[in-house]
């Protein structure tokens, strides 16, 4: 009778430690999957933004990225950490892009010209705003400024991401 008992026992506790793995296996590939359909809708909505503020300049989106290549405030950050250093003009360069923006700030350069960029971006107010800035010595000084009033583009969160706010709310106001 009492090598039943330990043998269910045995049992309850290989099934329970057994079937939490799967469960947090399974919860470890949801947080995955998350977090790849957090990147391609922010991906898609980067170029809904960036779509609204060429055509509100009068530019086709496809056109451009055909004819040029463009930089982030995160492309600028990576190449300071794998020099090592601290160039001025990207220094310069990252101040002009720092700030508040709906989506992603970029930096374009035409046609392969180093010395002329151009900042492309949204204010928080829908407008759009693009920057001319040429290359000096040791920084990039503003040639040209202009704005134009933009879209809203709707910012859609993904059904996992209300779930693991809903989680985390849970467990802050039962903790375990």
């Amino acid at each position: 009778m009492k090598v039943m008992k330990y043998m269910f026992v045995l049992n309850f506790l290989l099934i329970t430690i057994g079937s939490s793995s799967v469960f947090a296996q399974e919860e470890n590939k949801l947080e995955i999957d998350c977090e790849r359909k957090k990147d391609i809708r922010n991906k898609e909505y980067n170029e809904q933004v960036m779509e609204d503020i060429f055509s509100s300049f009068g530019h086709k989106y496809e056109e451009i990225i055909d004819q040029s290549m463009y930089l982030t405030m995160i492309d600028l950050m990576k190449y300071t950490v794998l020099t090592g250093k601290q160039v001025k003009q990207l220094e310069s360069l990252k101040d002009h892009v720092s700030g508040e923006a709906i989506g992603e700030k970029r930096i374009y350069f035409f046609h392969g010209d180093p010395n002329t960029a151009y900042i492309f971006y949204k204010e928080k107010s829908s407008n759009n705003i693009v920057i001319h800035l040429k290359r000096e010595e040791n920084k990039w000084i503003i040639l040209d400024k202009q704005v134009k009033k933009g879209k809203k583009i709707k910012y859609i969160q993904e059904k996992c991401e209300d779930d693991y706010f809903m989680k985390r709310m849970f467990h802050n106001l039962y903790p375990e």
